[in-house]
């Protein structure tokens, strides 16, 4: 049978190659995952924290940002995100816009809502340097480092948990 152009034969072989990718895909997902996970238990641990930490969502956020010294910080992202949540909510901007109704949105008419989204913008560049900084510092490597868990994060995570850094907080008080 010819469906579209194309025998049931095909469609069925697009299909299987297209679900076995798919299958990979999310294996190979699941596997990094976990592997990020045990580096990031190992991390806590290298800096005197129990490693069970590392596997609850958002609190693992928060023991880090305290390994790096950055309490502070923390609640100030929170606390923008939740401003940018509000304001995007009063403004009729959401993410289930369509691509439609993305162009067609009047940013103009919503100066305090292109202003929010600026200082957040900002704000989570300028402390996702620091951290990244500042947890290189933390471990004994410097801006080469940082830069690494900047552009590949995961990869430096890892070498970081299963490297031989050693965990030094005097080195943010420098």
């Amino acid at each position: 049978m010819n469906i579209f152009g194309v025998t049931t034969a095909e469609a069925a072989f697009v299909g299987g190659a297209v679900g076995s990718v798919l299958i990979f895909s999310t294996i190979l997902s699941i596997f990094l995952y976990v592997l990020l996970i045990i580096a990031c238990w190992k991390i806590f641990k290298k800096a005197g924290e129990p490693g069970w930490k590392a596997i609850i969502p958002i609190y693992n956020f928060y023991i880090m940002y305290k390994i790096v010294g950055m309490q502070g910080w923390w609640w100030l992202m929170i606390g923008f995100s939740i401003l940018y949540s509000i304001v995007a909510t009063g403004t009729g901007y959401g993410p289930n816009l369509t691509p439609e109704e993305l162009v067609a949105f009047d940013f103009g008419a919503h100066p305090f809502f292109i202003t929010t989204l600026i200082i957040f913008c900002v704000t989570s560049i300028y402390v996702s340097v620091v951290y990244a900084f500042r947890t290189a510092k933390v471990f004994g490597h410097g801006i080469g480092y940082t830069i690494g868990l900047l552009l590949l994060p995961n990869i430096f995570w890892l070498i970081l948990g299963f490297g031989k850094s050693k965990y030094n907080k005097r080195a943010i008080e420098k």
